[in-house]
Parts: C-alpha cells; sequence; structure tokens
C-alpha cells in the first residue's frame, strides 16, 4: 500500500519551490496527513477541494488540476504502482455554486446532515452570523459533533454538498475535546488548524494561504496558552455550552476577583500580575465573551483598582512574570456539563 511520505518524498525531488501548484500540492501533503497514512483518491482530492475555495486556485484549476496529474502519473511510474486517479474528481469536473440566502443555505444543509446521520441524532443549525453556519449534532451517546459550513457548494451524485464538509470538533459526552478525533476548523480567513488534544496538550498545525505555509506547529503546548486555537474554538463553544460553567470563563472571573481582592487588601505581589489579566481578560471579552457584562465590570474595577493604588505608592513596581506562588492563584474549577436539549 502506497503511503503519503512516499508521495511527499517524490514530490520534494522536483523542486517544488518552482511553482504554485507543486508547492501547494507539496505543503498541503506535508502540513496535515501523517507519512504513515495510506495515499487514497479521496487524500488528492480533499487537496483540490481545499484549492477550489481559494480564488487564485478557482481561476486556475485547469494549470492546478495538469500540474497535479502529471505528478502522480510520474509517481505511478517511478514506485511502479497503479494508483487510481480515475477515482479523483479533478477541479475541471467540480461544479462549484454559493447559496446567498440564509434560509435556504439552512434548509439545503438540514438536507445533506441528515443523509449523513440516523434519526436518533439530534440536529441543530445555528447561523453564527458571520457567513458561517455551524451545525450541532448530538449523538445517542451524548457526544457532540460540532460541523461548519459556509455557503460554497459542490455536487456530488446529484446532490448538493458543501464544498468544505470537513471542518469539525469532535466532543465526548462530558464536553471536552475528543482525544479520539482529529479536530479541524478555520481559524480566520484562509488559514485552517488540524489538530488533536489529548490531557489539554494540543499536537497540530495551521497552514495559510493558497499555497498552505505552515504557520505554526503545536507540539504538545497546553491549549489554553495557544489563543489562536483556543479563541475560534470558545467562539463556538458559546453555541452549546453555558459560559457560566465554562472553565476558561470561571478561570478569568475568578483571576480578577482575585487579584482585585488581593490589591484591596494591600498586597503588593498582586501588582505583578494585574496588568497580564487585565490584557487577558480585555482580548476574551473582544474575541470570544463580546459584551459579557460581568467580565467588563471586573476589568474596569481591577484596573481602576491597580492605577489608584500605583498612584498612591509609586515605588510598586510591576513584575515581568508570575512566579509559581502566583499561579496557585490562577486554578482552573472543573467543568460542568450543560444540557444541550434545553
Amino acid at each position: 500500500m502506497l503511503k503519503v511520505g512516499q508521495l511527499i518524498r517524490f514530490v520534494a525531488g522536483l523542486n517544488p519551490q518552482n511553482t504554485p501548484a507543486k508547492l501547494s500540492f507539496y505543503n498541503f501533503l506535508r502540513g496535515f496527513p501523517h507519512p504513515d497514512d495510506a495515499l487514497t483518491p479521496e487524500l488528492i482530492e480533499l487537496f483540490f477541494i481545499y484549492c477550489m475555495d481559494y480564488p487564485h486556485w478557482a481561476a486556475n484549476k485547469n494549470q492546478l488540476s495538469n500540474e497535479v496529474q502529471y505528478l502522480l502519473e510520474n509517481f505511478n511510474t517511478f514506485y511502479q504502482q497503479n494508483f487510481d486517479l480515475s477515482k479523483i474528481r479533478f477541479p475541471q469536473t467540480m461544479q462549484l455554486l454559493e447559496i446567498e440566502r440564509p434560509t435556504d443555505l439552512e434548509d439545503v444543509l438540514m438536507i445533506f446532515l441528515k443523509r449523513q446521520y440516523s434519526e436518533a441524532d439530534k440536529i441543530r443549525i445555528i447561523n453564527d452570523q458571520n457567513k458561517r453556519m455551524v451545525a450541532l449534532v448530538l449523538h445517542e451517546d451524548r457526544s457532540l459533533t460540532v460541523r461548519i459550513f459556509d455557503k460554497k457548494f459542490t455536487i456530488r451524485d446529484g446532490h448538493l454538498e458543501p464544498l468544505r464538509k470537513d471542518l469539525a470538533l469532535y466532543y465526548t459526552a462530558g464536553l471536552e475535546l475528543s482525544p479520539d478525533h482529529k479536530q479541524k476548523i478555520e481559524v480566520a480567513p484562509y488559514i485552517v488548524a488540524e489538530f488533536r488534544v489529548k490531557n489539554d496538550k494540543v499536537h497540530g498545525a495551521l497552514l495559510r494561504g493558497y499555497v498552505y505555509q505552515k504557520l505554526l506547529e503545536f507540539k504538545g503546548e497546553s491549549l489554553k496558552e495557544q489563543t489562536r486555537l483556543l479563541y475560534p474554538i470558545k467562539r463556538l463553544e458559546q453555541f452549546f455550552i453555558d459560559r457560566r460553567t465554562d472553565p476558561y470563563y470561571q478561570d478569568l472571573i475568578s483571576q480578577l476577583e482575585r487579584t482585585l481582592a488581593l490589591i484591596q487588601q494591600g498586597d503588593p505581589e498582586a501588582l505583578n500580575w494585574s496588568t497580564m489579566i487585565i490584557n487577558q481578560a480585555e482580548t476574551a471579552l473582544e474575541n470570544v465573551f463580546t459584551g459579557d457584562k460581568l467580565l467588563t465590570l471586573l476589568v474596569r474595577d481591577l484596573r481602576h483598582t491597580s492605577e489608584s493604588t500605583r498612584k498612591l505608592n509609586p515605588s510598586l513596581k510591576m513584575g515581568k512574570s508570575l512566579n509559581e506562588a502566583d499561579e496557585e492563584c490562577l486554578k482552573i474549577t472543573p467543568r460542568t456539563n450543560y444540557d444541550l436539549t434545553n
């Protein structure tokens, strides 16, 4: 069985930097699949599907198709294999369309999703007011699939199908990101993250642009430290997790309240982390918890109290970082399940 790594090595030997099509193909193969994964027509077609989301490749699909087909034909010759190119939908054969009206988009997605899941699965579609639809699929075992769609569609076997149908987050019955699934979301326009999370540690990468440049690689860092990934996840979680039970939200509130109380009690060490906490909370307000009244009030109170304290005692200096004792103040409380059926 042919492996992805074999194709990566083959393309690497052909100076992939010479053309945008070759470089895009090479970077995509290196960025998402594992080298030991089986090389399948579905993987090659996935590359083309993602390319068609970019105006550049939609306008140059013939060039893209011809170059990749040439690479694959020579790859077959080199390895004396018969990787079946006839099972691949090349861009020239893809009919693309966009559904503009949100109500029509919701109807088409519901038909598509009902073909994907059983009657026991509960499906809810939400317009996130950001040119996207978010589909929540609650399964019999209480696990949850969160799928994200835009308005771009193609036609397959006579049915309308989302162009990109693999953008999804998978959650356990306890509403934790499933360690058994590969997660994939778009974190910003034309920046896609594919990753796994286990014990709050992230492994994966961000790819950017139509040549799939590796923007960032995750190598076991804590999820809450990777804000480029954390904030888009938290924005989606607001559709099905009550923020009052969200550990990240609870942690922000706890940090703000504790720091405010310590400063009011005259603890000079609290100033060491007050600015950092204010910045963190303000970023969360801007990117995730927009308009949250409690968070806004606490940020305002902490800022006013810390500034007033420094004016009264100019000798107090801001610390550069937290020590271990300080970090004990920043514990996250356990997650409480949120009933999705209400």
